[in-house]
């Protein structure tokens, strides 16, 4: 039986996202605070691409994982989103606010490892908690309030950043020293991790399942584990192969050791096989008592796997338009700091300020414009303006190499601003409507799947396409992105929704 959704107010919506605010002031201090605790503690500028391996990892595995598991949850006091987005606020708060504190490089390593589990487990729910609660009529609106919030977080981590450290700044060049500033903006992204989400929890009713939802969630759990202990065992079954035979790999041929990219894409490569295999062994042998029970521990990769398999046209659409688009960002943000050191003569930290400047103002623009984007979205359709924002952000990236003035290269970043407010709010409306309600969570994770496989790709192929074929040059290296944006914004006129397509 399909739910009757009721319209929400503007406050209901704004109450709804308002978590979303403390979740990507974390992303915002991982994208512009993290790296340089890493090179305080002694880490060299070219182990940072392998110490930030822990975002698309985590991406990949954990999002879609929760995000099925949350599609087969209903507590009567918890919810079914509920739980797991609480549970990712409270890992990444207190990642953060230990995070400033470590003592040397491998511990900070691995609290970026927990902190970016939490911030997933806690998404990709969040994502789908939005999509329950909002009739189609207002899936617009609600994704894109979704976007202002995510502009307005890591606006506030970026803003915290200059602020404190123009106020606290300290000359230190002692490696394992970590300066004060830098402790301010990790407390209060702890904070804000926290109780911005207990806001929306504590704002925002679930809207529960029909009894015949309920009735098949209750059989489908049926003699399956606990989903702690299931979430676990996916974990421990996934890495544990392709770890040791990652770690076989480095003794045989002990040059891997000073070539961690190699070793990681081997890696990744392994684990891609072993969930080939798993699958289709489990798939294969259903009868078995062993590979059921196996099946059971291994249900939210299952269920997953299956998705994937019966994913809508139109989301593998989508996933071509990210693969340019989100390859283009990395590049961005990799190679903005390098790109300022050559076309303004800056030191290092004048570079870094200067990037952090720009994404100050993009993030401000976003949080300006998303709620004018639905409007326009309405008017004119969801494709055509999230094709001409990507449009916009190619131009952006074509025009900042070959501005030298720190004041006028803001003016691009306006572009810039508008193409990440759609970026960060239209896919996920147009998708929300071709996914079915049961499968939300889920397919909510593939997406972001489809964001992280393309920073994987970009981690693998751009140094070399960055030395042999852009001459070790950062301008080139931002005209590239302004390319691939470009062949985004052209695929972006392929996604077109059909009536067929339509769930309610």
């Amino acid at each position: 039986m399909k739910i009757k959704k009721p319209s929400l107010s503007f406050w209901q919506i704004f109450n709804m996202n308002v978590g979303f605010l403390g979740i990507q002031y974390s992303f915002g201090l991982q994208q512009n605070a993290i790296n340089p605790i890493f090179l305080y503690l002694g880490a060299s500028e070219e182990m940072i691409p392998i110490l930030n391996i822990a975002g698309p990892i985590t991406g990949l595995i954990i999002q879609p994982i929760i995000g099925a598991m949350s599609d087969k949850t209903w507590s009567q006091r918890w919810g079914r989103r509920k739980p797991y987005f609480l549970i990712g606020a409270i890992l990444g708060s207190l990642c953060l606010f230990a995070f400033p504190m470590s003592p040397v490089l491998w511990f900070a390593v691995g609290l970026l490892w927990i902190l970016d589990v939490g911030n997933n487990v806690a998404m990709e729910p969040y994502r789908a908690f939005v999509g329950d609660k909002l009739p189609e009529k207002q899936l617009s609106f609600g994704y894109q309030m979704q976007s202002l919030f995510c502009g307005l977080g890591v606006l506030l981590a970026t803003g915290s950043i200059i602020l404190f450290k123009n106020l606290f700044s300290e000359n230190i060049e002692e490696v394992g020293s970590i300066p004060g500033w830098i402790y301010y903006a990790f407390f209060i992204g702890a904070f804000l991790s926290l109780t911005t989400v207990l806001w929306s929890i504590f704002k925002t009713p679930e809207i529960p399942p029909t009894d015949e939802e309920l009735i098949e969630i209750n059989e489908f759990k049926k003699g399956k584990p606990n989903p702690l202990v299931q979430f676990l065992t996916v974990l421990l079954v996934i890495a544990t192969v392709p770890l040791l035979l990652g770690y076989g790999l480095v003794y045989v041929f002990p040059f891997l050791n000073e070539n961690y990219n190699l070793l990681v894409l081997l890696i990744i490569i392994i684990a891609g096989f072993w969930l080939w295999f798993l699958y289709s062994k489990i798939k294969r042998n259903p009868e078995s008592k062993f590979f059921k029970k196996f099946g059971k521990l291994l249900l939210p990769f299952m269920e997953t796997s299956e998705a994937v398999k019966e994913m809508p046209k139109f989301m593998w659409k989508v996933g071509a338009v990210y693969l340019f688009q989100w390859y283009a960002l990395f590049v961005y943000w990799q190679f903005s700091t390098p790109l300022f050191i050559k076309t303004m003569g800056y030191s290092i930290s004048e570079a870094a300020s200067q990037a952090a400047t720009m994404s100050l103002i993009y993030n401000a623009v976003t949080m300006l414009v998303a709620l004018v984007l639905v409007p326009l979205s309405l008017k004119f359709g969801n494709k055509i303006v999230y094709s001409i924002s990507l449009m916009g952000t190619a131009i952006a990236l074509f025009t900042i190499p070959f501005i030298t003035d720190p004041f006028l290269v803001l003016i691009p970043m306006v572009l810039f601003g508008i193409g990440w407010a759609a970026m960060m709010g239209i896919p996920y409306t147009m998708v929300s409507k071709v996914v079915p309600q049961d499968r939300r969570g889920v397919y909510m994770g593939i997406l972001n799947m489809m964001i992280v496989i393309p920073m994987f790709i970009q981690t693998v192929t751009f140094g070399p396409i960055y030395k042999y074929f852009l001459n070790n040059n950062a301008i080139n290296a931002m005209l590239f992105a302004g390319v691939f944006f470009a062949i985004s914004g052209f695929l972006a006129l392929r996604l077109n929704v059909s009536n067929k397509e339509k769930v309610d």
